[in-house]
């Protein structure tokens, strides 16, 4: 990705036409939309489409026609035809709406980055609000604050959070000067440190797990082109990989033996996760990549790309593309597989995203909303999806449903 002089902007768009009225009564606020809301013929957004001079379907005309996809190498894209992609029928019905709050949105500091929503439970999610990170409960209704990336008694030392990373209790945010807050759920102290001083050291990605000796690990992407492993019980570095261009993501397979690793570059990087050699290198995308993930039975990888495809490839066969998903709008920010391997869900940098059958990626289910897509993040359990949309205007999160779930319950807090 680009370093810190970079303007934080979002890719191109089209006019807006949700500041068109904004005094119009027929635009007045409204703080939530529930099921029942969308079945009487409520947006689930809560964008009142009567108040503009636009219809929904006719919006959405413009937004495909208009919107312009960032591109780093612009000239390559051209290679790339509509009959590389996978055929994939887009009928699937996976979950189903359940709530949106309008109260609460996510902050997206850096257009290029947009992991900043993670569920840790069915009714629990955390997402970025300015400096600080709050947790929003289904159940409660209700926000608390939870990690503040300002150092007791220091707000000069405050930073934009670029990342975040909720999982095994512990909650950790990275900023785009390479610092770092982290916290225990099960304590009220926060550690504030930086990852690197590199003046380009912006945090790109964050993932959580449990390391194969067994301690909690945070596994950190940097743009001062490193991926570094860092022991979360001790806040200590264990292992650090030195890449050739700044590293976007980079995903643990389930067994711990490897690493994947994308990043400013049309390559893909698999390396081993004791030493970091590298193992063998995947091809095809046509741009800079800034998502990646294993599948959990350890057999799939995917990666996300700015040429606006998701590549599959089968870990038995690495030197072939299992299959090339195309996205709709724009580049592919965020890739998820849920933790039972039934799904993989595909964001865009607004607009939609796309839940895949994750046995045979020949059926997606496409949710399409409008604005900046902050996070997508599915329940530990699989039966919730949780979207963060940044809109200025109808910025939210949302939650969906399994279509046939199964009861659980669940603490109200964590």
């Amino acid at each position: 990705m680009g370093d810190r002089t970079e303007p934080l902007q979002s890719d191109e768009t089209p006019e807006n036409p949700f500041t068109q009225n904004e005094n119009d009564l027929s635009c007045r606020f409204i703080r939530e939309v529930t099921a029942q809301d969308v079945e009487n013929g409520v947006d689930m957004q809560g964008i009142t489409w009567e108040a503009f001079n636009v219809t929904r379907d006719g919006y959405r005309e413009v937004r495909l026609a208009e919107y312009m996809n960032y591109e780093n190498i612009v000239p390559k894209l051209n290679n790339l035809t509509r009959e590389d992609l996978k055929p994939v029928q887009t009928d699937g019905q996976y979950y189903k709406f359940k709530y949106t709050t309008l109260t609460h949105k996510c902050s997206i500091v850096h257009f290029q980055l947009r992991n900043l929503l993670w569920a840790t439970t069915r009714n629990d999610v955390y997402f970025t609000n300015g400096t600080r990170i709050g947790h929003w409960n289904s159940i409660r209704k209700q926000t608390r604050f939870e990690l503040d990336s300002q150092p007791l008694g220091r707000p000069q030392h405050s930073f934009d959070i670029s990342t975040i990373a909720c999982k095994y209790d512990f909650l950790l945010a990275g900023g785009l000067y390479g610092e770092y807050a982290c916290r225990r759920l099960d304590s009220t102290t926060i550690h504030h440190d930086v990852i690197t001083e590199d003046n380009n050291g912006i945090t790109n990605h964050i993932d959580i797990i449990k390391s194969r000796a067994g301690p909690i690990v945070a596994v950190i992407s940097s743009n001062d082109q490193k991926s570094r492993i860092m022991d979360l019980a001790t806040l200590k570095f264990t292992n650090i990989y030195e890449f050739d261009w700044p590293v976007n993501c980079t995903a643990v397979s389930p067994d711990k033996s490897m690493l994947c690793v994308v990043g400013d570059d049309v390559e893909t990087k698999i390396v081993d996760a004791n030493s970091g050699q590298n193992i063998t290198t995947l091809v095809g995308h046509l741009d800079y990549s800034f998502a990646c993930c294993w599948s959990p039975d350890g057999l799939l990888i995917a990666t996300g790309n700015q040429d606006k495809t998701t590549r599959l490839y089968d870990v038995r066969k690495m030197s072939t593309t299992l299959g090339v998903l195309g996205a709709r709008l724009g580049a592919v920010r965020s890739l998820h597989f849920s933790e039972d391997g039934r799904y993989m869900a595909m964001a865009e940098p607004a607009d939609f995203v796309h839940v895949f059958d994750a046995k045979t990626f020949e059926r997606s289910q496409v949710i399409d909303i409008f604005g900046e897509i902050a996070g997508v993040s599915f329940t530990p359990d699989t039966e919730g999806l949780y979207i963060a949309n940044a809109d200025e205007n109808y910025g939210c999160i949302m939650e969906f449903e399994s279509i046939s779930p199964v009861n659980h319950i669940e603490n109200i807090w964590l």
